[in-house]
């Protein structure tokens, strides 16, 4: 099924680099205690068929085995993962993979589409980790934090970290790790043998120690531990409370191109108040929430607007600044940083005594119309300052919902020639599990169109 929050907006979160093949990861996992017990009844990944997909091309290549993934990339895209990675015999190796990993497919999910896509996407992921892993302060940089957490999930490369190391190790001209875990060569004296073995095993207690920490930085805050555990724990990175997470992650240049790069929704919003400029927004009070890289406030400016605050509680705000006085409009658009409930509490507002904003304009749209959950603060605002004769922008919202046709249950119709219809409705259970974003030709479109709700937001509450 198919639901559309408001005419004309399509607006996309950033896809996955598994496309359409493979769930996207949970991080929102149930509590979890982090015993010694619980380490040792990590799932066992031995006799799974595990699947690679390709770090450069996800939705085009997968492999059933690691060592075919990896080629794949480095002689289609130029790309090698093993010549990034820090030497095997770092013992940060495992961590300096893990984010490795999950920044590249980050990265490659957001890079975008083009015509020489597969030539450059390789050399582009390349510099990129370059320039991270080179960095002096990449190793105590807190943005490593979100690289964690893995953006596929069941990442076959995150399950096969030791053959990954192996591989590295390889490379490098070093003894491999054997059946029993050990490495080291054939000549050794049994006291070598037992040195050697006694410093891996302070190298593993100490990449356990790490991984706890880690593990426990991400779930700490889900308040799945008593007092005496915490005790127990090693002292965890500060984290972050739900506002400062929301606002860091619009921090990056990622979330605001892909919304940018939506040109229905940018286009939409852009024809609407131009427009509509001599009606609605000459010589009027602008009130810009959320607004990112200041493009709805610099259309606002360009509509005639006398004033236009934009509100963003992101660090993107000093890049809104910037981009607004390079394009002529620092004159008319004053950006204030801050959570908009705080601002109003403390009247940080740069409003006269007893003035009103006559348009509040803000793209809070999100998955199925509500799920951003930004709307309660832009309601606030319109309750607190908006005029009487003022407006909302846009001033309704509907949902629709409506049937399509998925072209991943087609498939199984014809398959080189043979019908394989019965997996229709295997994959159908599967897909129906997780939530999708997908552009829907019209021809796939096999019901009528349903609403199912409308708002007035000039007086909704």
């Amino acid at each position: 099924m198919s639901a559309a929050d408001q005419d004309g907006d399509q607006e996309a979160e950033p896809r996955m680099p598994n496309g359409d093949e493979a769930p996207l990861s949970d991080n929102d996992d149930d509590d979890s205690d982090l015993d010694d017990d619980a380490f040792d009844e990590l799932e066992d990944y031995d006799g799974v068929d595990l699947i690679y997909y390709s770090l450069c091309s996800p939705r085009e290549a997968n492999f059933t085995a690691l060592e075919d993934a990896l080629r794949y990339d480095k002689e289609n895209h130029g790309f090698d993962l093993l010549a990034v990675l820090p030497s095997a015999s770092t013992e940060d190796f495992y961590e300096s993979a893990i984010i490795c990993i999950n920044m590249s497919r980050k990265f490659v999910a957001n890079f975008g589409e083009s015509e020489n896509r597969n030539s450059s996407v390789g050399r582009s992921l390349k510099s990129f980790l370059a320039t991270h892993f080179n960095s002096s302060s990449s190793n105590t940089n807190d943005d490593n934090d979100q690289y964690y957490k893995p953006v596929l999930a069941d990442d076959a490369f995150l399950m096969t970290l030791d053959d990954l190391e192996d591989l590295k190790r390889k490379t490098e001209g070093l003894e491999v790790s054997g059946e029993d875990g050990t490495v080291g060569g054939s000549n050794e004296t049994n006291d070598d043998k037992v040195q050697q073995l006694e410093e891996q095993v302070s190298s593993l207690q100490r990449q356990l120690d790490r991984a706890k920490e880690l593990i426990t930085s991400l779930t700490l805050e889900d308040g799945g531990f008593d007092n005496e555990d915490k005790a127990n724990m090693r002292p965890a990175p500060e984290k972050q409370d739900n506002d400062s997470y929301y606002f860091s992650s619009y921090s990056t240049h990622y979330i605001h191109e892909t919304m940018l790069k939506d040109t229905v929704r940018t286009e939409a919003y852009e024809t609407a108040i131009l427009s509509n400029s001599e009606t609605l927004f000459k010589d009027k009070v602008v009130l810009d929430i959320g607004c990112g890289t200041g493009v709805l406030s610099i259309f606002a400016a360009k509509g005639g607007a006398k004033k236009v605050i934009a509100v963003d509680g992101s660090a993107i705000i000093h890049d809104a600044r910037n981009i607004i006085d390079l394009n002529g409009y620092g004159g008319k658009i004053i950006c204030c940083q801050g959570m908009l409930e705080t601002l109003l509490e403390n009247n940080d507002l740069p409003l006269e005594p007893d003035e009103k904003v006559d348009v509040i304009v803000s793209e809070w749209m999100g998955y199925a119309l509500f799920f951003e959950t930004m709307l309660p603060s832009v309601m606030k605002a319109r309750d607190a300052l908006m005029a009487p004769n003022g407006t909302m922008y846009p001033n309704a919202a509907q949902i629709f919902l409506e049937g399509a046709s998925d072209p991943r249950l087609d498939y199984w119709e014809n398959v080189h020639g043979i019908d394989m219809t019965p997996m229709k409705t295997r994959v159908a259970k599967e897909l129906v599990k997780d939530a999708g974003v997908e552009v829907v030709d019209v021809a796939g479109i096999v019901t009528d169109r349903v609403k199912l709700a409308g708002f007035d937001l000039n007086t909704c509450k």
